[in-house]
């Protein structure tokens, strides 16, 4: 696949990539927050970065840097989300918010 082909590709094609690779690298992911992971859309709470690099990103992404071209401000690794979710033992009904990047993982959505 060729950058320019990911980046047209939608984004819930590229949320179920990001959850088989979450599994790939051993990510704890349990059928509740893999459901809210296939559900929220997590590319838009970072509108200012293309889909692709949003859930392509292994690590955490940057979305804001100083006048030095420092980061400082991101949104999480999506395995570090997966792991702080897992650890809460959030239950479908419960909703979580991230303070910091804003990102709102609801496992409400799960069946």
């Amino acid at each position: 696949m060729t950058l320019t082909s990911a980046y047209a590709e939608a984004p819930d094609v590229l949320r179920g990539r990001m959850v088989e690779d979450l599994r790939q690298r051993g990510a704890p992911v349990s059928p509740a927050v893999e459901a809210a992971f296939r559900t929220v859309p997590r590319h838009l709470f970072v509108p200012e970065v293309p889909a692709a690099e949003v859930y392509g990103a292994p690590e955490a992404v940057f979305t804001k840097h100083n006048e030095r071209g420092k980061p400082v401000s991101s949104v999480s690794a999506p395995w570090l989300h997966a792991r702080m979710l897992e650890a809460a033992q959030v239950a479908p009904g419960m909703r979580v918010l991230e303070i910091g990047s804003g990102v709102r993982h609801e496992v409400a959505h799960c069946k």
